[in-house]
């Protein structure tokens, strides 16, 4: 590791130096007969293997020839272009002519709505926003159904909070991005996914394992990407209205109006949740009753002068759950929940190429600044946090000799100013960090397929961390295509993240428990929590094919995440004096995941898709009785099975999936009275859920579809532990391995006058 480290810090001192294009190079621009830039295209000097790709901009590098020399560009549907180079030209603008025209022919292909790249260096899944149409995916956190890289745990049994895992971790070692910008995090982590509503997404870009070193040092497990619909490529005016028999309503309309440069949108969203369900008699909530709102305005411009993007999203959410019936023999008070949550961000950004009239220098620019409030009472418990933050990055790309040598430096700051309190404990914190990254990217262009076969990323960043001191994180990813349609990739790198424990576990308030931030062995009570410390890697094999004529994709992921520093959140010591406590302490001993993920997809016969992924997970850590052991409610085997139809004349569409879950290791209770634990068992039982959607499209601009979630209506009976005495110190509502309410039907309709 320390010769990687060595190397990274070699490139990223020297690159810069030498980021200038040489005097002993060529550079030069593709066009068609339209002057339409050719984005891709090939070029290399006749009978060598020298050779660029055109970059965004059409633009190619190349040393120069000491004597004339004929220059070849290949571009998919052209014919192949030769080039005579004198040895003085230095600048070329070559035209690409004889295009194979077909006549009255309409070619069409139908990929499938999940995609997994062959082409990036990253392991990189596309969700689309076809495919986040085949559930009612209502926000990002119910967006992850039908993908079998995301897990979505249950919500608490009083919270309603849900949460994600990524190979077999937490979502909390994953990096949220919205549009690449990091966002939502300190105490709006718990809701972070919950306030994206669902149509607002383009589409949704996951990126496993160590990847890039661009957005910061947290991503350890890889990065959730949200992309938002740009008020230039959305509808002029959309309507999406949602009814379930959850009690649950939602309305979404998007006004947006297009300018020859400058855009304007306007995301709106109201949503609501009110009902009395309690289906196992228990006398609380099964599903906290939701008022939200929620809106985001949006102004992009494309011009000369750049590209720029200005945002505002503001949004207030309020949440109330808990025991909501009289409990028989009981008298003391009620155990209720009230959460309101208020925030506020603007962000933007400002790209320019051609900087300081540079052909292939490029700079942009991201900031973004943030207010965050939250108030709860989790019955006895009070939680009162409110959070600024502050961001900002530049970036600078440039080549080396040529376009197939590129190097990106991007220094950043970020600043967190947090005010937290859980009843009588102050948990205030401010955290400053200033750094910089360096990227240099590598690519070889191969002649056969006109794309690069061999591509190498390797990045470094430091930070420096007021609260933690210096931070320097190096990522390696590479990539190798057999053909255009397979390819492996490994990755290696680190990663750093502050924890914010009461926010990251705010679960954990719904209940009579007490908290410690500290215990030894691990250290003294007064010990500073974190930072948490971990290396990932990861090999990925991507394979697209034809079966039977059919279009075929088959992935394999295997990836391991080594822990550095760990802050473990210890739900199993025994009582002391009838009191439980939760404790959060750091851990240098080992702690690690291994997870493996087999996808396939398939379409089966002309509008049928498949779809079949199979994942393993091995999560232990070492806890503070110094025992190594599998880390509670994570599925050690999950299953996907989904299949989608639609008709011919598009007018029906069918999805339906299963997700299996296995068997999964629940906190130890055998230290708490048998009668109030005896229907919670060791290890949940394996169980399977059963969704299914059916959409009718009416004309070009009206939809409707109606489903049910958990057909087969499977559900845990028993959720709160001592929940006929809310004043029980053995309290507990946050051991939750599987749905608590039973079948949920639903009905929505999707409207826009341009067409859907």
């Amino acid at each position: 590791m320390k010769s990687l480290l060595s190397l990274l810090g070699f490139l990223t001192g020297f690159l810069p130096l030498v980021a200038q294009t040489p005097a002993g190079s060529i550079t030069g621009m593709v066009t068609n007969e339209k002057e339409e830039l050719l984005i891709g295209a090939s070029v290399f000097w006749k009978d060598t293997k020298q050779g660029a790709t055109t970059d965004l901009e059409g633009r190619f590098s190349l040393p120069r020839r000491d004597q004339e020399a004929t220059l070849v560009v290949n571009y998919v549907g052209y014919t192949p272009a030769e080039v005579q180079v004198l040895p003085g030209e230095d600048n070329l603008w070559i035209e690409v002519a004889g295009v194979h025209e077909l006549q009255e022919v309409t070619v069409s292909a139908k990929g499938f709505d999940t995609k997994i790249s062959t082409i990036n260096v990253h392991n990189l899944e596309r969700i689309t926003s076809q495919e986040l149409r085949k559930a009612p995916c209502c926000n990002l956190s119910e967006s992850f159904q039908t993908n079998g890289a995301i897990d979505v745990t249950y919500p608490n049994a009083l919270t309603g909070v849900k949460e994600i895992q990524l190979l077999g971790l937490r979502g909390i070692y994953s990096q949220f991005l919205i549009e690449n910008r990091p966002t939502m995090t300190g105490i709006a982590t718990p809701f972070a996914f919950e306030y994206i509503p669902g149509t607002w997404l383009s589409g949704v870009d996951l990126a496993k394992g160590a990847s890039s070193v661009k957005n910061g040092n947290s991503g350890i497990t890889g990065m959730v990407n949200a992309e938002i619909v740009k008020p230039d490529q959305d509808h002029p005016l959309f309507v999406n209205a949602f009814s379930s028999s959850e009690g649950r309503g939602e309305l979404n309309v998007h006004l947006n109006k297009k300018g020859e440069a400058s855009h304007h949108g306007l995301l709106l969203h109201g949503s609501f949740v009110e009902n009395k369900w309690d289906m196992n008699g228990d006398r609380f909530k099964d599903s906290p009753d939701r008022q939200q709102l929620n809106g985001m305005y949006r102004w992009k411009y494309d011009g000369p002068a750049g590209c720029a993007e200005f945002n505002v999203h503001a949004l207030t959410d309020r949440r109330q759950s808990g025991q909501f019936l009289d409990i028989e023999g009981y008298s003391g008070p009620r155990f209720r929940i009230d959460q309101q949550n208020d925030r506020v961000e603007a962000w933007g950004k400002y790209g320019k190429d051609h900087f300081l009239g540079k052909q292939f220098l490029a700079i942009g620019n991201i900031f973004s600044g943030s207010w965050h409030r939250n108030q709860s009472q989790f019955g006895p418990n009070t939680y009162r946090g409110e959070q600024r933050s502050v961001y900002w990055q530049s970036q600078l790309s440039t080549i080396i000799d040529n376009t197939n040598h590129t190097i990106e430096v991007a220094p950043s700051i970020y600043y967190d100013d947090i005010r937290e309190n859980v009843n009588e404990g102050n948990l205030d914190r401010r955290e400053f960090v200033p750094g910089v990254m360096a990227e240099y990217t590598y690519s070889r262009p191969s002649l056969r397929m006109e794309i690069p076969d061999f591509v190498l990323v390797a990045g470094l960043r430091t930070d420096w961390n007021s609260r933690f001191g210096w931070q320097v994180t190096p990522r390696v990813s590479a990539k190798y295509n057999f053909t255009e349609k397979s390819v492996v990739r490994v990755s290696a790198g680190k990663g750093f993240r502050s924890p914010n424990v009461v926010a990251e576990n705010i679960s954990l308030l719904a209940s009579n428990r007490s908290f410690q931030f500290s215990r030894p062995p691990f250290g003294s009570p007064d010990e500073l929590l974190g930072p948490e410390e971990a290396w990932n890697y990861g090999i990925n094999y991507t394979q697209n094919f034809k079966l039977a004529q059919r279009d075929a994709s088959i992935s394999l992921d295997m990836y391991h995440t080594e822990f550095v520093r760990q802050v473990l959140v210890d739900v199993e010591q025994p009582p002391v004096d009838s009191q439980l406590t939760v404790f959060f302490y750091n851990s240098t001993d080992k702690s690690f995941s291994n997870s493996i993920l087999l996808n396939l997809q398939y379409n089966l016969l002309p509008g049928l898709d498949i779809k079949i992924a199979y994942k393993w997970n091995d999560v232990r850590a070492t806890f503070a009785d110094g025992r190594l052991k599998t880390v509670p409610l994570v599925a050690r085997n999950r299953g996907l099975v989904s299949v989608d139809y639609t008709t011919p004349n598009k007018r029906w569409s069918i999805n339906t999936h299963v997700q299996i879950v296995g068997p999964q290791r629940l906190p130890d209770n055998s230290f708490l009275p048998h009668e109030l634990t005896h229907d919670f068992p060791v290890n949940s039982p394996t169980f399977a859920l059963w969704n299914a959607q059916v959409t009718r499209k009416f004309g070009k601009n009206m939809e409707l579809y109606v489903g049910c979630e958990n057909i087969t209506g499977y559900q845990q009976h028993h959720v709160i532990i001592a929940a006929n005495d809310p004043s029980s110190p053995f309290f507990n509502g946050s051991q939750v391995w599987a749905p608590m309410m039973r079948q949920v039907g639903y009905v929505g309709v999707r409207w826009a006058p341009s067409g859907l």
